[in-house]
């Protein structure tokens, strides 16, 4: 399900390693469709971000590395040379290769930093149009 490039545009998804020592792994990916909106809730603690994104990744992304994707628990027993998509991942629009500890890392340098809360897989038509669903805040 290539996108067109007026429509379609980079990212870069954190995947973290080690937990404990806060070892992340990034993934640079281009070919994706990027919806998202800015917005504040204000609730009895103050101002709340309520900032969202939706995103769809096609199963057949170009993956600048090369590395290749595997389900979360494959991907956890064997990390090189692979990337995953799972919840509490981090997403940032365009190509970054920083190095991070923690998602706040990413935060302070650039505007368009999200954490992956819900995947949906969408398997059905012909191949050229599967693709995940993404939701992030």
């Amino acid at each position: 399900m290539a996108l067109p490039k007026a429509v379609s545009c980079a990212m870069t998804i954190y995947n973290n390693v080690d937990k404990e020592n806060g070892k992340w792994t990034f993934t640079q990916l281009d070919g994706v469709m990027w919806d998202n909106s800015k917005a504040r809730n204000v609730n009895t603690s103050g101002i709340a971000n309520a900032d969202a994104l939706n995103l769809i990744i096609p199963f057949d992304v170009t993956v600048i590395e090369g590395k290749e994707y595997k389900e979360p628990k494959e991907w956890k027993s064997k990390p090189e040379n692979s990337w995953t998509i799972q919840t509490g991942d981090i997403i940032v629009k365009g190509f970054v290769d920083d190095v991070i500890l923690k998602h706040s890392d990413l935060e302070k340098k650039y505007d368009e930093v999200y954490v992956v809360n819900t995947i949906d897989a969408k398997i059905f038509g012909s191949k050229n149009m599967w693709h995940w669903e993404v939701g992030a805040n």
